[in-house]
């Protein structure tokens, strides 16, 4: 099993992933990549985000 500080520094790099593709939406020429990518780095960051909290918790 994953410990709390692993999935900490996981959510933390894909949270900063999320918010790299959520501006690549705004300055890149491929719109309709970025856009798709964002939501699924955005699916992980949150299952992610879930998973540390109900480990802590």
């Amino acid at each position: 099993m994953i410990d709390h500080n692993t999935l900490g520094y996981l959510t933390f790099t894909f949270m900063t992933l999320s918010m790299l593709s959520g501006a690549m939406i705004l300055v890149g020429k491929r719109k309709r990549v970025w856009i798709n990518l964002h939501a699924v780095l955005s699916v992980i960051t949150y299952l992610l985000m879930f998973a540390t909290i109900w480990l802590v918790r």
